[in-house]
């Protein structure tokens, strides 16, 4: 801990001894020795649980054997201190200590179970690729080369973590990415300094542009192939050992509607498809404060019959329409967190039954109106529609911000409300990218895009917000 390095002794016991108290004295260190077949001793390494024995055992079967070729055993990374050696241990590595030199060499024998390749549960998709990042940083990364198949991907590792030292990994295409964008990724991951790195989401907080909001200024996602697009419109994905899900940046608000799915269908069909998720939007983050506004202070503009109608439901209900309106949308969180967190089997059944036998009590019990268990209901059912990512969460938060503004200054709330978020968007930036792009500033070529799917045979140029090297996309034939 104190940054000074132990150099590997010719003497096997002095290296066991040393080994084993920088290991903390753990009982799942193995240390065995051999010898292959010249008779130069060896010391067998490595932490029961992180290696597959059966692999191990094959793999010193054809070194003492003096085998020419076996792929595990690199000669070209010698190791030279005891340090080095206990962070190939815990990395899953085994570990072969020589001596007359005294150096080590690791031998990648990871045996750690993980589950196999599925598609995201989170990110399922009815036409489309159907694989899905896991918890293995190389299985993540051979998924992506499987998908882009091309020598110009570069992948740079790294280490994050004081105590951790957890293996990440920054994805870029050479001659498109932006170096200055990189370049600054690298800065940032570099400075990051925590005990321990343990998913995507300790990498974004630390390398965000604005730590104090609640906006998502970085993206995140389980599937190969919307990496696969993310890095070819110039961006960079960020992968971390452990956690299947990857970063993408820079990263903009009208993104946050877009799904992989809109590029498998007709691009009539994607393009309806995608400006119903911004209705949807819309609706999620506005009909509770609209109809707060309407039944509070602007009667006048309801028809007549309507109003008839809603004054006649309401009529039993003690509450304010704020207050019906804040409970109502309470109560949809409070059941929806109880159905995600519960097993897979009760779950959805919970929340459907919960909701149906809780509204219907609400309503008879006059505690609120039938009128209001709609406006929950379809809110809730437009929210559902976004993709599940933070940005779905920032907007059912603001919900209750823009009804609080609507009970107290009516449709005069909304609009403040609508002006200052705007405003508050338009001043962040993700990697100095504006985070209103291409809609602040205004760029009609590529809102053409976001708002809409254009059609493959028109996408000849790369996002301009990414400022990628090469702005127009090849279109070479192929072999």
């Amino acid at each position: 801990m104190n940054g000074k390095r132990t150099v590997l002794s010719d003497d096997a016991a002095v290296n066991k001894r040393a080994l084993l108290q920088r290991m903390q004295g753990t009982e799942d260190l193995v240390m065995s020795d051999t010898s292959n077949g010249h008779g130069k001793a060896i010391t067998v390494c490595y932490l029961e649980g992180l290696t597959d024995t059966r692999r191990l055992e094959q793999t010193l079967v054809l070194y003492l054997e003096d085998k020419p070729l076996f792929p595990a055993f690199r000669t070209d990374s010698k190791l030279s201190s005891i340090e080095e050696v206990a962070d190939c241990l815990v990395s899953g590595m085994t570990v072969l200590l020589f001596k007359e030199p005294a150096y080590g060499v690791a031998i990648d024998t990871m045996g750690v179970q993980l589950r196999n390749v599925d598609e995201p549960p989170s990110e399922a998709t009815v036409k489309g690729p159907r694989s899905g990042f896991t918890e293995s940083l190389f299985n993540n990364l051979a998924l992506v080369r499987f998908h882009f198949r091309a020598p110009s991907l570069r992948v740079e590792f790294r280490n994050c973590g004081y105590l951790s030292k957890t293996t990440i990994a920054i994805l870029s295409v050479g001659g498109i990415t932006n170096a200055a964008i990189l370049g600054e990724v690298h800065r940032r991951i570099g400075e990051i300094s925590e005990d321990a790195v343990l998913r995507s989401n300790d990498i974004e907080e630390w390398i965000t542009d604005n730590r104090g909001t609640m906006f998502p200024l970085i993206e995140s996602t389980e599937r190969p192939d919307r990496v696969v697009g993310a890095l070819l419109d110039g961006r960079i994905a960020v992968f971390v050992q452990g956690t299947p899900f990857v970063l993408l940046l820079p990263f903009v608000f009208l993104q946050a509607f877009q799904v992989s799915e809109d590029y498998s269908w007709n691009y009539y069909i994607g393009s309806a498809m995608r400006v119903l998720r911004l209705f949807c939007g819309l609706i999620g983050m506005f009909l509770p404060a609209f109809y707060v506004a309407t039944v509070t202070f602007h009667h006048e503009l309801v028809p007549t019959p309507l109003l008839q109608s809603i004054a006649a439901a309401k009529e039993p209900v003690p509450f304010p329409a704020v207050v019906e309106s804040t409970a109502m949308m309470l109560a949809f969180e409070i059941m929806r967190e109880a159905g995600i967190r519960m097993p897979k089997q009760v779950g959805q059944a919970v929340s459907i039954v919960g909701a149906l036998i809780l509204g219907q009590a609400a309503v008879q019990a006059g505690i609120v109106s039938p009128i209001m268990v709609i406006v929950a209901a379809l809110t809730g059912i437009c929210t559902f529609t976004l993709p599940p990512t933070t940005m779905n969460y920032v907007i059912r938060a603001l919900q209750f911000g823009m009804t609080i503004l609507a009970s107290l200054l009516g449709y005069v709330g909304i609009t403040v409300g609508i002006i200052m978020l705007l405003t508050y968007l338009a001043s962040l930036r993700s990697f100095g990218v504006p985070y209103l792009g291409p809609a602040a500033p205004f760029d009609m070529s590529e809102m053409t895009d976001v708002v809409v799917r254009r059609p493959s045979t028109s996408r000849n140029k790369r996002p301009s917000l990414f400022r990628a090297m090469n702005n127009n996309r090849y279109r070479g034939k192929t072999r």
